[in-house]
């Protein structure tokens, strides 16, 4: 009998030691599971400054949560997300779907990078609800390890969600060929409701796809006002400004050198503005 209380003693000091380690250690671990299965998830790098729980009074808040680009897009990041802060109700813990009062994203910024008839951000839109579809199917080798892993890491992970409130945000559009140049604009905020609660909860994947694609939604309508006329004006300043050194890298009798080069690379920037406005839908400034 002492010997089976000695061992329930250990395996108590076990359970006891690991919950302290735990609760000590909470904040950087919901940093590193963030990180890791949002860079999954998304297929673009997240990262996060600094996560603050508070056990007590049931609340966290997330900082400096960046989500870069996917491969094939080049800017900074795709979304800065600012400060979080997140209120649970501490009564649903224990239960199989854990219901968040409130969601609040302050002072995102968002950068809508045009890439090849697509951008950044619908990319990444786009491999959230594949990684959704992967999870939510027939296990098999239809599924990624990855996809796999996360769905097995999170599958007793449900949450309602009262209120998701995006507020304060901006939006800069950018590609590649316009040198560094970029143009932004205000982003209107976003207010969502009962996430989850028709469904008996929704997984974390689920949560990050119903933000990602309000927000999308959003940047394409903000996008689509920009004088976009002004913005390529800018781009077709930037190719004069190449015509003289073309030209002085042509020799006489070559095809495409001097002034035939600045009006083909003009030409050039002219098409491309136009391909950009075609992917906003936006046609001439709404002036016209």
């Amino acid at each position: 009998m002492r010997k089976i209380l000695i061992g329930l003693t250990i395996i108590v000091l076990i359970v006891v030691g690991f919950l302290v380690y735990l609760y000590a250690n909470l904040d950087s671990i919901v940093k590193s599971t963030i990180e890791e299965a949002g860079t999954r998830v998304t297929q673009a790098e997240v990262s996060v400054d600094a996560v603050k729980i508070e056990t007590t009074q049931n609340t966290a808040e997330i900082k400096g949560l960046k989500i870069g680009n996917p491969d094939g897009f080049y800017s900074e990041q795709a979304f800065s997300l600012g400060d979080i802060s997140v209120v649970i109700d501490g009564s649903s813990l224990t239960e199989p779907v854990i219901h968040v009062e409130k969601v609040m994203i302050d002072a995102p910024s968002i950068i809508y990078e045009v890439g090849d008839n697509t951008s950044n951000i619908a990319t990444i839109q786009r491999n959230v609800e594949s990684f959704i579809s992967r999870v939510s199917g027939p296990a098999g080798d239809d599924a990624t390890r990855d996809a796999k892993q996360i769905n097995e890491d999170q599958s007793g992970t449900r949450v309602v969600i009262d209120h998701v409130y995006i507020q304060n945000g901006s939006v800069a559009i950018s590609a590649s060929f316009l040198g560094g140049k970029k143009l932004s604009t205000s982003l209107p905020d976003l207010h969502l409701t009962d996430i989850g609660r028709d469904s008996n909860g929704a997984t974390p994947a689920q949560v990050a796809e119903k933000i990602l694609s309000a927000m999308n939604g959003a940047v394409i309508n903000s996008v689509s006002k920009l004088n976009m006329d002004g913005l390529m004006q800018g781009v077709g300043d930037f190719s004069k400004s190449l015509t003289a050194p073309l030209g002085a890298l042509g020799t006489s009798g070559t095809a495409g050198s001097g002034t035939d080069g600045g009006s083909s690379l003009k030409n050039g920037a002219n098409a491309v503005g136009n391909a950009v406005k075609g992917l906003f839908g936006t046609g001439k400034s709404d002036s016209e």
